[in-house]
């Protein structure tokens, strides 16, 4: 129960914060209304120029001043945004008379999470992100870091690659990829992720080991067909991947040297079911990456859903009875030879 001396304290604590709000948002309002009393003054005396105007010369006052979200940027500031923001036709350039730049409005930024509300956008998660194979050059995407930086198509991509970041995107109402953020992962998340990691490779590989693979009919790129009856008799090797996975990527020279190996053996088979579509995409891949296994393209759908394989790269080899006899899920050094010490025990049962 409160009493009323107290009650009473509390409302003369009340009043004062009152006070002390009502002071701090007039004092903010004279700081906001003078900053831009400085930057009217500032445009005033000067010539709004573009690019173009600048003949391919640009020349900076060494005291130059940036503004943005009603402020003033501090020099750090000012630099992270001029090397990307410059050439926005939204910015706005002031110099003299000697066409000195003395003043860059940037356009004002409206947050991710206005955006993201504004738009209805939805989320989706990391592996529906990864399934859509989503081209980070298109220009109707946008990527963002922690700090709403706006990445350029090849910061977000180097960033996805390295495996160490998480990816937040989101969806239109419409199912339409929108935009994406690439957070560093923390080391707690990446030991979790390990451990998930773990347990998914020792199910995966319970599933199938000992077992024959799901009915298919592989047709590679150049029209040639694999069906279960094609392959009796063979030790065959299987690598699951996609163009834009980089440990795909990085274990690609081990696995051409086992190519080269077994190139006079009929006995051994190389196949690489790739995620991709047959087309411009992956021919262009081909063409910039050698990669020496019979490539399967269209391959998504048996991948992820008969195999349920969700981590990539992933082996594995059948025996020659078309049994798994082993599986292999992620990027090891030494692949290669892993791959062989059961190409050789199971060639020669």
């Amino acid at each position: 129960m409160i009493k009323l001396k107290s009650l009473k304290k509390l409302s003369v604590l009340f009043v004062v914060l009152q006070i002390i709000s009502i002071s701090s948002i007039n004092a903010q309002i004279q700081n906001s209304s003078a900053t831009l009393q400085k930057l009217d003054s500032l445009k005033s005396s000067l010539n709004e120029v573009t690019i173009m105007d600048l003949a391919g010369v640009v020349k900076m006052r060494e005291d130059v001043k940036g503004f943005e979200n009603g402020q003033f940027l501090s020099l750090d500031e000012f630099q992270s945004k001029l090397q990307y923001s410059l050439m926005n036709p939204e910015t706005k350039i002031y110099a003299d008379d000697k066409m000195v730049i003395q003043l860059i409005v940037f356009p004002k930024k409206v947050s991710i999470e206005t955006k993201i509300h504004s738009e209805g956008l939805i989320a989706i998660s990391s592996e529906e992100f990864m399934s859509r194979k989503i081209r980070f050059d298109n220009e109707n995407y946008a990527f963002y870091d922690s700090g709403n930086k706006k990445l350029t198509p090849k910061e977000a991509e180097e960033k996805f690659k390295s495996g160490m970041y998480k990816v937040e995107a989101f969806v239109t109402n419409n199912d339409v990829f929108k935009l994406a953020y690439l957070t560093k992962l923390t080391q707690q998340e990446l030991q979790e992720m390990m451990e998930t990691y773990q347990n998914e490779s020792a199910s995966f590989d319970a599933a199938l080991k000992g077992k024959p693979l799901p009915d298919f009919v592989f047709k590679d790129i150049l029209g040639n067909t694999y069906t279960p009856e094609d392959i009796k008799g063979k030790v065959v090797v299987i690598n699951l991947w996609f163009t834009s996975c980089a440990p795909c990527i990085v274990e690609m020279p081990e696995l051409n040297k086992l190519v080269k190996e077994y190139e006079n053996n009929d006995a051994v088979l190389f196949l690489a079911l790739a995620l991709d579509e047959k087309g411009p995409r992956l021919n262009k891949f081909l063409e910039t990456h050698v990669f020496n296994y019979n490539i399967v393209p269209d391959s998504q759908d048996y991948v992820t859903q008969k195999l349920q394989a969700d981590s990539f790269p992933t082996h594995i080899v059948l025996d020659k009875n078309s049994n798994v006899v082993f599986t292999l899920t992620g990027y090891t050094p030494g692949v290669g030879e892993l791959i062989k010490s059961n190409i050789s025990s199971f060639l020669e049962k």
